[in-house]
């Protein structure tokens, strides 16, 4: 009886050992999420519906007038389709506005929070893509 308990502890203790890196994938230690970036008239030059993470692929031209190429991932493909996203919501030479949660190595590299298309239509992420209620420290490029 002893060792079948025994047995029974280290089983499930084990299963939880390797369940933990599944959890440390879905933080956002990496992405500054008190300041969202705001990419005036980017220009979307790749839109990738994959799993586990679309990403989005914008270049967006800074106020020095140099090109930035930006990459952004998003929630789950299905996440994002509950909210309407399919793999043609995005296409090559969209121009939008972008809201990013950016790196923290300054790289352009960023958590996709928002799109505003040219009509006025928002779209959202699933987590992250909450309304920044017109807060003063966004940091809008144009």
């Amino acid at each position: 009886m002893k060792t079948k308990l025994l047995m029974m502890v280290l089983l499930l203790a084990g299963l939880a050992a390797i369940d933990r890196p599944s959890y440390a994938h879905h933080g956002a230690a990496a992405f500054d999420m008190s300041k969202p970036v705001v990419l005036k008239d980017a220009l979307i030059t790749e839109f990738l519906w994959i799993n586990p993470h679309p990403l989005i692929k914008a270049d967006f031209k800074n106020d020095k007038g140099e090109v930035e190429h930006w990459t952004m991932e998003m929630g789950s493909t299905v996440s994002a389709q509950l909210l309407g996203w399919s793999r043609t919501t995005l296409a090559y030479g969209d121009v939008v506005t972008l809201y990013v949660w950016p790196a923290k190595t300054k790289l352009p590299v960023g958590r996709f929070n928002k799109v505003i298309f040219s009509d006025g239509t928002t779209m959202r992420d699933t987590q992250t893509g909450a309304d920044d209620g017109g807060r003063a420290d966004t940091d809008v490029r144009q």
